[in-house]
């Protein structure tokens, strides 16, 4: 149960890196094995973190945020691939280079393969976030069944993501009251 956090300022406002520290800080209880953060330089305004709980052998190897080798796409994410050997053995096949056996790897190495409709391909428990660093796109999704939490609130200039609702509330502005709609969907 590792978590994530995020903070998108799409008019490209700087982030304080103290704003994500303390989103990660609320969640350090699923970050045992420790805590990354990624704030993108220029233009600014996009701050990501990862609470890492090692819990397979592959996560041995696993560092998050992870940032794609020509630095394009940074992917954090809170969960597990299931059909690993399977979808590695497709990514290969299609000439993706995979830096090491990690389902975050995975994930964004079939991101970039399939877009989008990785999704269908991907069997797992799983929420995450990939960040298009010059496109200033950002892609969240989660598993059909929606086991790991993703936790959000968005302003029209400004998303805030997290694992957990508390480091969600605990950034400036993040009204504390429920949606309405999100609830009679429940």
């Amino acid at each position: 149960m590792s978590g994530i956090a995020g903070i998108i300022n799409f008019d490209g406002e700087p982030i304080a890196p103290e704003l994500l520290e303390s989103m990660t800080a609320v969640m350090e209880y699923r970050g045992r094995d420790g805590i990354q953060l990624w704030l993108q330089e220029a233009p600014k305004g996009v701050a990501l973190g990862h609470c890492l709980l090692r819990t397979t052998a592959e996560s041995m190897e696993e560092q998050q945020p992870v940032v794609s080798i020509d630095g394009l796409l940074v992917l954090v994410m809170d969960g597990r691939v299931d059909n690993w050997m399977e979808l590695r053995r497709q990514l290969v096949s299609m000439g993706a280079i995979l830096r090491d056996r990690s389902d975050p790897e995975l994930i964004l190495a079939a991101y970039r393969c399939w877009g989008e409709g990785c999704l269908d391909r991907i069997d797992g428990d799983f929420a995450f976030a990939i960040w298009h660093t010059e496109s200033r796109h950002l892609f969240c999704a989660r598993d059909p069944l929606g086991g790991k939490p993703f936790h959000y609130y968005f302003s029209g200039r400004q998303l805030v993501f997290a694992s957990d609702v508390h480091a969600v509330l605990g950034v400036p502005g993040v009204p504390e009251e429920p949606n309405p709609g999100v609830i009679a969907e429940c």
